[in-house]
């Protein structure tokens, strides 16, 4: 039996997805879900198009799940992905930069994993290139989330529950 790759987009969200419900209390996916995909579907979208557009990667081989160069999958992961990414950030400096370093360093890798499975491409650099966005993805989402995202889920999200 020959497995499409476009099922790798489904397996490897999914195994994520079940990490984060396995790993982070549904009182606080609920806290951090809007910042989820805020931070990681609508920013991944964005990023998807931007490296399109220059000509640096982008996905492949995502079949039926996915529309215009856009897969369909990749922002749900990138959702749950910062949902953890926030949930498990450290509070302090340096600390929280430093977090977000290696989990850039971390994007890298797992953005090779899926080059060398024939889902993903880079063009300019396998290493370079990614790192430099991943780290000004994962410091954007740091600096903003202690400047204004922990106020919006105290203000915002938590009121709404009460």
């Amino acid at each position: 039996m020959k497995f499409p790759l476009y099922s790798i987009y489904l397996l490897y969200t999914s195994i994520l997805a079940l990490i984060m419900v396995v790993l982070i209390p549904r009182k606080d996916i609920y806290k951090l879900a809007l910042l989820g995909v805020f931070y990681g579907a609508l920013i991944d979208i964005f990023w998807i198009v931007f490296i399109g557009l220059i000509g640096a990667g982008g996905y492949l081989n995502y079949g039926p799940l996915g529309f215009k160069n856009i897969p369909f999958l990749p922002p749900i992961a990138w959702t749950a992905f910062f949902i953890m990414y926030l949930y498990f950030s450290p509070e302090k400096k340096p600390w929280n930069y430093i977090f977000a370093f290696i989990a850039a360093g971390y994007s890298v890798l797992f953005s090779n994993v899926l080059s060398n499975l024939g889902i993903f491409h880079w063009t300019f650099s396998k290493v370079l290139f990614p790192f430099g966005l991943y780290l000004t993805w994962h410091l954007f989402v740091t600096w903003s989330y202690m400047k204004y995202g922990k106020k919006f889920v105290r203000d915002v999200i938590m009121n709404k529950e009460e």
